[in-house]
């Protein structure tokens, strides 16, 4: 399955991409994400850290093909590289402060820390 997404993605880079940068340069940059990804699929890894995982990982890609192609990439191709990791951090945060109680809520003021001047003035002396 994931050789098959990782041809399918070559392809597609290849034809969205400018012609000096063919299949043959795009196939091994992004074969290490298509290998990972795999692995992690296979791993059964919680799908919320395989969603930024995955997304972290073909923004490397995306800027591995920056370096190696002689003309500069559109920056449409830059967008679509961070606009995964954009959703995913959007979509964190939200359900974060959607659950309830999960705001942080102070436990400790710094006043009843152990370590505080607060703390040792109202001890006794031994």
């Amino acid at each position: 399955m994931f050789f098959s997404l990782w041809l399918l993605a070559s392809m597609v880079l290849d034809a969205v991409t400018p012609p000096e940068l063919n299949f043959y340069m795009i196939g091994p940059i992004i074969a290490p994400a298509a290998i990972i990804t795999g692995f992690l699929y296979w791993l059964r890894i919680p799908s919320r850290d395989f969603v930024l995982v995955s997304a972290a990982i073909w923004m490397v890609c995306e800027m591995m093909m920056e370096m190696i192609t002689p003309k500069p990439l559109s920056p449409l191709l830059a967008v679509a590289a961070v606009a995964p990791l954009l959703v995913a951090g959007i979509l964190l945060h939200l359900q974060h402060w959607r659950r309830p109680g999960g705001r942080a809520r102070a436990t400790d003021t710094v006043a009843n820390l152990p370590a505080s001047s607060n703390a040792l003035s109202s001890r006794r002396p031994f």
